[in-house]
Order: C-alpha cells, then sequence, then structure tokens
C-alpha cells in the first residue's frame, strides 16, 4: 500500500525546499512563481527504529522500510480553479494524491519574491478557495450528468443526484467536503468524484530558523486554523531540514544535539500523516530481509497478508504474530516462542502496529 503526498502551497511559500530536504532529491528551486512546473516526485523511506531493533535480534540480508511518495505540486495561484497559472494541471496532480500537505509561509525577510506581508489565514484561504472552486464545478457537472440519467432510471440513481447536490450545496455555504461526516452509501457515491476537499490535509508551517517550535504568532495563526478545521499541523523549518540533510550522519546528529532537535523532520510529518489516514505498520522478518508493511488500522490478518501478495489474502490459513516489544525483550524469536508469547491467529485477527508476522498459506 503506497501513501501519496501532495505538497501544495502558493508560489515562493518553500514548498520545493521542504520537498528536497524531506526527499533528499533535488527539485528546482528557484525564487520565482511556477519553478515546478512538472511535478517532482519522488519516492521517500519511511524512518523507523524498529527496523534495526528487529535486525539486531533476527539478522537479515537486507531492511525493507516502508515508502511515502512525495509530490512536489507547483505554486497555486487565485485563479487556479478557472485555469490561471496552468491551475487545472497542478489541481489534477492533487486529485491524485491521498493526502495534501498544504505548506503555509511563516517567516519573513527578503528571501522570496513576494510582494504581500507575511499572512498565513490570507495564504490558507486563497488555496482552500481554489480547491473548493474546483470542486464545485466536480460536482456540479456530477449533478448535470446524473440528472439526465435519473428521468429513466431506478432508486439508486436517483439517490447519487441527491448526495451530489448535497455536496454542491455545502461547497456552495464555504465549508469542505471533509467539514461533515458521510454515510458508507455516501462516500461510495462522491469517492469517484476525487474531491480534493475531502482529502485530509496536515497544515505545515513552515517557519524561521529559531522557531522550530511553532511559537511565533504566524504558525500560531497555522495552528489555530487546523484546529478549528479538526485537522493536524507541524511547525517545520524547511531550510534548516535541508541544511541538516546535506550533512554527513555524523555532522547531522552533532548539530541536532546542539539545536536540541531530536528528529529529522520527514520523522514528524509521516508519523502525522500516517495518523491523518488511519495507517499502521506491520513487519516481516527472515534471514532475506525484514520489510516494514503499510496497512490500515482494523485489517484482518489476511487483508495485512494481501498487501504482500493479492493470493496471500485469498489462500490465507493462519498467521504467527509477535510484536517487536516481545523480541526486544526475549532477544530471539526462539525465546519469544517458548516465553509464551508466539500467537497463532486466525482470519478475524486484527493487526496492531508493530507486529511481526509469519503468514501460512494455502494451495
Amino acid at each position: 500500500m503506497g501513501l501519496s503526498c501532495g505538497i501544495v502551497g502558493l508560489p515562493n511559500v518553500g514548498k520545493s525546499t521542504l520537498f528536497s530536504a524531506l526527499s533528499s532529491a533535488t527539485a528546482e528551486v528557484g525564487n520565482y512563481p511556477f519553478c515546478t512546473i512538472e511535478p517532482n516526485t519522488a519516492i521517500v523511506e519511511v524512518p523507523d527504529r524498529r527496523l534495526k531493533l528487529i535486525e539486531k535480534y533476527v539478522p537479515a540480508g537486507r531492511l525493507m522500510p516502508a515508502v511515502v511518495q512525495m509530490v512536489d505540486i507547483a505554486g497555486l495561484v487565485a485563479g487556479a480553479s478557472e485555469g490561471e497559472g496552468m491551475g487545472n494541471q497542478f489541481l489534477g496532480n492533487i486529485m491524485e494524491c491521498d493526502a495534501i500537505l498544504h505548506v503555509v509561509r511563516c517567516f519573513g525577510g527578503d528571501k522570496v519574491l513576494r510582494e504581500e506581508p507575511v499572512d498565513p489565514k490570507g495564504d490558507i484561504e486563497v488555496i482552500e478557495l481554489e480547491l473548493a472552486l474546483a470542486d464545485l464545478a466536480t460536482a456540479q457537472r456530477a449533478v448535470e450528468r446524473t440528472a439526465k440519467k435519473a428521468r429513466h432510471s431506478d432508486k439508486e440513481v436517483l439517490l447519487d443526484l441527491e448526495i451530489f447536490k448535497k455536496v454542491v450545496t455545502l461547497l456552495e455555504d464555504g465549508q469542505q467536503a471533509r467539514s461533515i461526516s458521510w454515510s458508507a452509501r455516501e462516500m461510495q457515491a462522491i469517492k469517484p468524484l476525487c474531491l480534493m476537499t475531502l482529502k485530509p490535509v496536515l497544515y505545515i508551517a513552515n517557519v524561521a530558523d529559531g522557531d522550530q517550535d511553532g511559537n511565533s504568532d504566524f504558525a500560531q495563526q497555522v495552528g489555530a486554523i487546523a484546529d478549528a478545521n479538526g485537522s493536524e499541523w507541524l511547525p517545520i523549518c524547511s531550510d534548516l531540514e535541508l541544511e541538516l540533510r546535506n550533512m554527513s550522519e555524523e555532522d547531522r546528529e552533532m548539530f541536532m544535539e546542539e539545536l536540541g532537535v531530536t528528529e529529522l523532520g520527514l520523522g514528524r510529518l509521516v508519523h502525522k500523516a500516517f495518523d491523518l489516514l488511519g495507517l499502521q505498520t506491520y513487519f516481516t522478518a527472515g534471514e532475506i530481509e525484514i520489510r516494514a508493511w503499510t496497512i490500515h488500522k482494523g485489517d484482518t490478518a489476511p487483508i495485512g497478508a494481501g498487501v504482500i501478495h493479492t493470493d496471500f489474502e485469498k489462500n490465507f490459513i493462519r498467521a504467527e504474530v509477535y510484536s517487536v516489544d516481545d523480541l526486544v525483550e526475549h532477544e530471539s524469536e526462539s525465546a519469544v516462542k517458548s516465553a509464551g508469547r508466539l500467537r497463532t491467529e486466525g482470519k478475524d485477527y486484527v493487526l496492531q502496529d508493530g507486529d511481526i508476522c509469519h503468514f501460512l498459506l494455502g494451495k
């Protein structure tokens, strides 16, 4: 299961710098609008200290962390929903992502070519308005298409029509699609629309060096908006993250200790994104490799096995399961088994974050 995060924001808020820092990829970082025209995409390893812990007791040929796809989407501008600034293309890129990482400028100075003062609230409103207007156009087209079918169709089509009208009304009232709860039947109808305002959003306050905790008035504005929207937010200094990323591991650890920084932004960001999407990690461990697998919270053992290969879900018989904590405590898989901590679980078992699994499959 791949997690795809679209990094959005106005031009020159530090999106491409953040992308470069998080992915170690060099996006086309420039101090002018539309320095990113084609979206830069990177497959980024998810930092997880548990892989090293497992390797300590289960020697393996390689470690395979979970991954997340980061997409640096070109800076949106007012009017993007009507095609301004190549807006249609960029909005289409957002539709393909699972979550939105909304970067907001929370630093001053002369580092960017923008005439406007620092205005986190106003910047957020511009982006969210454009996404809402684009979603409104999508929902209105769905109403028009479905209305034609509804003249000679069944109750399900009529129900779809009412659901699409509900979306239109919500957006016209200035609300985001994610602002209300949708029933399973409603989600079935609106999921194909790929509504951008339905996607979970993580607000990233791009702060000045020295404000890593996000205590400035600018960062706190972002936090207040996130709280009001029921969303998450995270202060990150993209310049500092990029500087740290380009250091040697030894220098980075020393510098982070001096700054009092315990974790790079990628780790904090990915963990927030996982929570946002209701994701978690389980592991498989053997002589060849130790691998982290991404699943949804609440997934059963057969579904988790199916992430490895679709046939595994169909042919699932049972799973042998223990936790990373069990392994650390007893220091070997055989000792875990002797201590009675290795469990046999069936098809109804709900996988937990940090489970280590061996699957028994039929033919």
